[in-house]
């Protein structure tokens, strides 16, 4: 008996025969003792006959009448009252294993790669809670899907671009239509550094994503991490002539995190807003003290600022505001992405501000030292 359906039904029926067999008897016994007791107060109703040792009390034609039927329509009644029980459990079996039999049916979907599957039935009850977490669990899946596979279509055209410009130019000089000047030799070394970057920042991602990337805590001075990424980028600043500078509150309490990857946090917003930032504009990093267990760094720009119906995207993989942007202006779509994962890893929050044509302001957030 591997039905749930027939189990179901079976106990149902089950329990109602034994409930009505318990009232039927007790119904029958008590009757027939009150109706026993009330002829025998009633001359001429009945007759008691002692001479045998046992009481045994004979009733007329129309009490005996009476007792029949009365035990007759009790009968029919308990018949009426198990068919009822049985249509009854059978159908409030079914209203228990449908949702049961949808679900295994969507399962055995997704299972096999549907993932567009969800199971319609709507209750408030259990049964509809466990439809609703299906429904969600499958959705997340559908998303997860679409993202590997947009992720890998990303990373074969970013990887592409630069292939075909390192393929392309090696052939031109081993077929002796161009003779390679350090001009172009540079360039394709830039691409190769390029593919190089990529491959290490799709590598940590995929780590960090997966829950394997491993930090190496320790306690440091905000201020000093701020002031160290900071110079990197003076040079490049100033050639784009664009005001670099940093506000770093006094007292701030040491933080503890992993340097080199708050560090390339700090390099990849710098890089961000040095890439949308005009010349004359300005680029401000501050260091404040949230509250007593965390420091909030905030990278802040003049740029061209991002679209209110962009800004929820900003941190996915390889998503470009602005799709006509060139790969060597708009970048790989990686950085930001890192920068999400590196600060969630320090138990940390990343969240921007940001105002078309004003400019955009990046924040996160670090644990105090001795407070994880």
């Amino acid at each position: 008996m591997n039905n749930l359906s027939i189990k179901l039904s079976l106990l149902f029926v089950g329990l109602a025969l034994i409930s009505i067999g318990i009232v039927a008897v007790w119904v029958n016994q008590s009757v027939s003792a009150n109706f026993t007791s009330y002829c025998m107060q009633q001359p001429g109703t009945c007759t008691c006959d002692m001479s045998a040792g046992k009481t045994v009390i004979t009733f007329g034609d129309a009490e005996q009448k009476f007792i029949n039927d009365f035990q007759r329509s009790l009968g029919i009644a308990a018949f009426v009252a198990v068919a009822i029980a049985v249509a009854l459990g059978f159908v409030m079996s079914r209203l228990i294993t449908s949702p049961m039999q949808q679900l295994a049916f969507s399962a055995r979907k997704i299972a096999a790669g549907d993932l567009s599957q969800r199971v319609k039935h709507k209750s408030d009850d259990e049964v509809g809670e466990v439809s609703n977490a299906f429904n969600s669990m499958a959705e997340q899946l559908e998303n997860k899907e679409k993202s590997r596979k947009q992720l890998l279509a990303d990373v074969a055209h970013e990887l592409r671009n630069p292939l075909s410009i390192v393929q392309g130019n090696l052939e031109a000089w081993l077929d002796g239509v161009i003779t390679p000047t350090p001009e172009q030799i540079g360039s394709v070394y830039d691409e190769t550094v390029l593919l190089n970057r990529l491959i290490t920042d799709l590598k940590e991602l995929s780590l960090a994503e997966a829950g394997q990337l491993k930090l190496h805590l320790e306690k440091a001075d905000p201020g000093e991490l701020i002031g160290a990424e900071i110079t990197g980028f003076q040079a490049r600043c100033q050639e784009k002539q664009i005001s670099l500078v940093s506000e770093v509150a006094n007292n701030l309490p040491e933080v503890n995190v992993d340097r080199d990857r708050i560090r390339q946090v700090l390099h990849n917003l710098l890089e961000n807003a040095l890439r949308y930032t005009p010349a004359n504009g300005s680029i401000r990093v501050s260091a404040q003290k949230a509250t007593d267990q965390q420091t909030t760094i905030s990278v802040s720009d003049t740029g061209t600022g991002i679209d209110q119906a962009d800004l929820p995207y900003v941190f996915d993989h390889f998503y470009k505001a602005d799709k006509s942007r060139q790969r060597a202006y708009g970048g790989a779509g990686i950085g930001l992405a890192l920068v999400k994962k590196y600060v969630e890893l320090h138990n940390g929050r990343v969240w921007v501000e940001s105002e078309v044509g004003k400019g955009s302001t990046f924040y996160f957030t670090l644990p105090a030292a001795g407070s994880r």
